[in-house]
């Protein structure tokens, strides 16, 4: 792909309500994915891996968070004299006091329209962070440049009994175009249809008619989301509909988070992630590798590096900087970086979020349809304690 001829939003003003208390303190696409990734990583390879080198990332708070993760961009190599990453803070119109309103009312679009127009792109793609994929946006460009439309999106097919009410699907014609992206309880479809176009939430459409879209949105004063815009944009116009075929997971609650990266384990499915053509890449720790003592035993599981194994760990995701003491049991759970449990522990389906501290001698243990979810930074030392929190 021809440099600077596409930029790129990421677009972090996503449904996070459903996956609290994880997202108390981060956004959607700052939530840690797979042992060492975050679900912006998947997004930002695929732009890096198409040649892309204009990107902002639309944030919905101050974004400390975003900013710690991505730096510079140097670890996507967007550290560049042209072009580069640009953060969009302070999104998130739920947190805009009504007086603000009066005034941001009809400028809400300034900053996106601006990156816009100062990256000089013919084109431009807009993707969310809520599904882990990992599309090659090359193959997108040349689809969409081969039909006669103004916007393409993107779906994948999927089972009807594996999409919940939070899925948004795509109402699709006889030729493989879209009339309009839908909640799944809107989707006119017979009984009998067994697969729908779920949509991934990746959009591509001229930069001139995406900049003529913000700015009479800024017009008439419709602060929604830019999602909410391009599905408006899809129903005046039908779009090309892009099917993605490889890997796919979305994350919209605690469960489909929880069996997002449970999937991962799987061995096709990690390959299909991880090991195809386009790499993905996250930001770089020099650490040494996880320690496992004498004695330790780790079955069908996921260790980032710089931690310390000394009990059971079976069928789990292990993120950084982990220890787990002796004779502690850990079966099918998510333990994210900096946490500690002590020895002694029984730990099942559950979600343990950064830098906790539990145990020791306590059973933790939630079901795959409900995983036990402990806080950031949380400190457990006894069971009533875990009851209570439950």
């Amino acid at each position: 792909m021809k440099r600077e001829r596409v930029s790129a939003i990421i677009n972090l003003l996503e449904p996070e309500d459903q996956l609290q208390p994880l997202t108390a303190v981060r956004p959607v696409g700052m939530l840690p994915f797979g042992g060492r990734y975050r679900l912006i990583d998947f997004q930002l390879s695929s732009i890096v891996n198409a040649g892309i080198q204009n990107v902002m990332v639309t944030v919905p708070r101050s974004g400390r968070s975003v900013a710690d993760h991505l730096r510079s961009g140097s670890d996507w190599s967007l550290n560049t004299i042209r072009g580069g990453l640009f953060l969009s803070p302070y999104n998130d119109l739920k947190l805009v006091a009504p007086e603000k309103k009066l005034t941001l009312i009809y400028h809400y679009y300034d900053d996106s329209i601006l990156f816009l127009k100062r990256s000089q792109s013919e084109y431009t793609v807009i993707m969310s962070t809520r599904n882990v994929s990992n599309i090659d946006l090359k193959a997108l460009l040349r689809y969409h440049e081969e039909r006669n439309r103004p916007v393409t999106v993107v779906y994948k097919r999927v089972a009807r009994s594996d999409l919940t009410p939070e899925n948004t699907v795509l109402q699709l014609t006889a030729n493989d175009e879209a009339t309009a992206v839908l909640p799944l309880n809107k989707l006119k479809a017979a009984p009998s249809t067994k697969q729908l176009a779920k949509s991934m939430s990746i959009y591509l459409l001229s930069t001139v008619d995406l900049i003529a879209l913000l700015q009479e949105a800024n017009q008439r004063g419709a602060m929604i989301s830019l999602e909410q815009l391009l599905c408006q944009f899809v129903i005046q116009h039908t779009a090309n509909a892009f099917e993605y075929t490889g890997y796919q997971a979305n994350i919209h609650d605690i469960q489909s988070y929880f069996a997002a990266n449970m999937s991962v384990l799987n061995e096709t499915n990690f390959r299909a992630l991880f090991y195809s053509s386009r790499r993905i890449y996250t930001k770089v720790k020099n650490e040494v590798p996880t320690f496992f003592t004498t004695g330790t035993r780790c079955q069908d599981s996921l260790f980032g590096t710089g931690g310390y194994i000394e009990g059971q760990v079976q069928h789990s995701v292990v993120f950084r900087n982990v220890a787990i003491n002796q004779n502690t049991k850990v079966k099918d759970s998510v333990i994210m970086q900096g946490t500690r449990i002590g020895t002694g522990c029984q730990l099942e389906n559950v979600v343990i979020d950064k830098n906790a501290v539990i145990g020791p001698n306590l059973s933790l243990k939630g079901t795959p349809e409900k995983p036990l979810v402990i806080r950031k930074g949380q400190q457990l030392f006894q069971q009533v304690e875990v009851a209570a929190d439950d």
